[in-house]
């Protein structure tokens, strides 16, 4: 009873620290899923404050953005906004992509999920996943591109993004962290 009373005291806290009021799944970002549950989740880009907040009823505290322009995190000021802009239909760069797994690592080590997103949640949003997987699942980048297609159907748009993954593999493989 006593656990019930303080989840229903924090979720108040929640919504209210966040400006929102009733979030329905009809506020739910599109394209969205949960690649590891809790953990890392993946969406198109979030136009809408309503999406935003969605995102931080679900258990999202940090939204890492691929595109040139944010989406409207001011709607929701708990929620950490990190801007890391990449062409649309290009890779990101091997700092880009190491910055990203230090920062779903070290949330998850304090128990905080991160979301990531592009414009539609495939090329870029895929790429950034593929290289997650590459380097904390120790598989090939042909398999981590495998996967994330598994996961998330039409990710990896491009060749380049796909050359991107094959090559993080080959630098951790070259520094025998894979």
């Amino acid at each position: 009873m006593m656990q019930m009373l303080v989840e229903l005291v924090y979720g108040l806290y929640m919504l209210v620290s966040c400006n929102q009021g009733p979030v329905s799944m009809a506020e739910r970002p599109s394209s969205f899923s949960w690649v590891i549950q809790g953990k890392l989740c993946a969406l198109a880009f979030p136009h809408r404050a309503e999406n935003i907040r969605w995102l931080y009823k679900e258990g999202v505290r940090h939204l890492v953005s691929l595109t040139y322009r944010l989406p409207p995190v001011d709607s929701c000021p708990n929620l950490n906004s990190i801007h890391m802009k990449i062409e649309d239909f290009t890779p990101p760069t091997i700092e880009q992509v190491d910055r990203f797994i230090h920062i779903v690592e070290s949330n998850s080590i304090i128990g905080e999920a991160v979301a990531v997103h592009c414009q539609w949640g495939r090329g870029r949003t895929g790429t950034m996943i593929a290289c997650y997987f590459v380097k904390t699942r120790k598989i090939s980048g042909q398999e981590a591109i495998e996967e994330i297609r598994r996961i998330r159907p039409g990710s990896i748009e491009t060749y380049d993004q796909e050359k991107m993954v094959i090559q993080y593999y080959q630098q951790l493989k070259s520094r025998g962290e894979v």
